[in-house]
């Protein structure tokens, strides 16, 4: 049989064929090169079945997106763990505050977007906090990379029609760090759902883990989502210094032009992406990120 995996515990993936849950196994032909996670929530595989005892996932077919990073741990780092497969949105959630906002992150994950396939959206959530984050710069900032922004309140509802129309018809994943409310707002967005959720923790203002496995979950009103677990760690899978240009959309037009061919845009003089920062045709502040990631690759 031929199904999808929509949820990864452990060693089983459940996987839904002909409106049917079968609990599965990964068996050792379906298993790809070592340094790849062999089956992602998302995936299209073909599957055995005979009950009792779960089935064996004998191919995983190719996939067409994805969501992946380096397995977090030393020993670990050279494996491509895929979070999910064969979507065509990355919804970044955000707070405000508890925890704080992080735009880093978010240009991390935009990045991580374009590697994989996805188109990149943005949610800033628990706007009912008290904070002194400039909302007006932030759209500003993104919405001019054509990334969608939408602020949110779980507590006053605010924004979550708007989200609502930017997940229709859309097969997305939700990411970001523990705490900034992506359960709490799918609970909001399609009732019944009764997905797990936990306060800020007072002493560190951190989020702690509510969502424990990836899962797919089908909407209402058309479409899927794909929840995940707080990320603390985002690393980038193979991804080399010299290609991070390419995934910042609002370099594009200055490519080619700076003096040095090989121009890495953060010390060089006459850099064209430079100049374009200084003049205000590429925000400071995506600028920031993209030398802080250049260093760190």
């Amino acid at each position: 049989m031929t199904g999808r995996v929509i949820r990864a515990r452990g060693r089983l993936f459940t996987v839904l064929a002909e409106g049917r849950e079968y609990q599965c196994e990964v068996l050792k032909k379906a298993k790809r090169e070592e340094r790849v996670t062999p089956v992602a929530v998302g995936d299209l595989v073909d599957f055995n079945f005979n009950s009792p005892g779960p089935g064996g996932i004998e191919k995983v077919h190719p996939r067409t997106t994805k969501f992946s990073r380096p397995r977090v741990g030393l020993e670990a780092a050279a494996v491509e763990q895929v979070i999910a497969a064969n979507i065509d949105q990355m919804v970044v959630v955000v707070s405000v505050a508890q925890p704080q906002f992080r735009r880093y992150l978010i240009d991390r994950f935009a990045v991580a977007a374009a590697k994989g396939g996805l188109k990149p959206a943005l949610v800033v959530n628990k706007i009912d906090l008290n904070h002194s984050l400039d909302l007006k710069r932030i759209r500003q900032i993104y919405e001019s990379i054509a990334i969608p922004v939408i602020f949110s309140s779980c507590k006053t509802e605010i924004g979550v029609d708007k989200l609502r129309e930017q997940l229709r018809d859309h097969e997305s994943i939700l990411v970001g760090h523990s705490g900034v409310g992506k359960s709490s707002l799918l609970n909001l967005l399609q009732p019944g759902l009764a997905l797990k959720t936990r306060r800020i923790s007072a002493a560190s203002g951190k989020g702690k883990h509510a969502t424990t496995a990836v899962e797919l979950y089908p909407l209402d009103f058309g479409g899927y989502v794909v929840d995940t677990p707080g990320l603390k760690i985002l690393g980038l899978w193979e991804l080399e210094a010299e290609e991070l240009q390419y995934h910042f959309p609002e370099f594009q037009p200055y490519l080619g032009k700076c003096r040095f061919s090989r121009c890495s845009h953060t010390h060089e003089p006459e850099c064209a992406v430079k100049q374009a920062v200084n003049e205000g045709e590429i925000c400071e502040e995506r600028y920031q990120s993209y030398v802080r990631m250049y260093n760190d690759l």
